[in-house]
């Protein structure tokens, strides 16, 4: 078993709010945060369907995460971006991230994604001039089933009051919508 400092929190992060707890937890301690880049080890024995890894650019020294597989381009979806797990390597020169979207597609059709393979989905929130990083992996079969679950269904969790600048320091394509309390205070998202 991994020391906890590098310890993945286990679920599925389904929305931005889904994210901005995790990423609120992981600054509070409640959830393990990512402090250092993962070993080989520590990496083959930790990134599985419904790992999340959660870490800030500050703290780990972490720019670029790496875990070792094959990946499809980037996929934008809503404020995440998204990777499929593919069975090996496109042939070197064959993409480069200039190629417009389609011709992006195109080669993206052309690899053979793994079956039942790993779904990568991460996002970037800006807090304090510091980039914090939400890293997960998923199957679609762990998520249809509900196998994994989500930050909305821990009351600790839930419980977090999520600071606005959590949400206002980041240029999210799509913003989480908002309600607050009479005080003042996020109450939901």
């Amino acid at each position: 078993m991994p020391p906890a400092s590098v310890r993945p929190f286990c679920g599925y992060v389904d929305t931005t709010a889904d994210a901005l707890r995790l990423i609120q937890a992981a600054r509070c301690g409640l959830i393990p945060r990512i402090t250092r880049r993962l070993n080989e080890l520590e990496r083959r024995a930790m990134i599985k369907t419904g790992a999340i890894f959660v870490f800030s650019v500050d703290e780990s020294g972490i720019k670029r995460w790496t875990d070792g597989y094959t990946w499809t381009p980037s996929r934008i979806s809503g404020n995440f971006l998204v990777y499929r797990e593919v069975t090996e390597r496109p042939s070197r020169g064959t993409y480069h991230p200039s190629y417009p979207p389609e011709m992006a597609q195109r080669l993206e059709s052309s690899v053979a994604l793994k079956s039942q393979g790993l779904i990568k989905k991460t996002i970037t929130v800006k807090i304090a001039g510091s980039d914090h990083h939400l890293i997960c992996y998923y199957t679609q079969d762990d998520v249809r089933s509900g196998r994994l679950r989500r930050p909305t269904t821990v009351p600790e969790l839930m419980a977090l009051e999520i600071p606005l600048e959590l949400i206002q320091s980041t240029n999210f394509r799509y913003p989480p919508k908002l309600e607050a309390g009479p005080d003042g205070r996020l109450t939901r998202m």
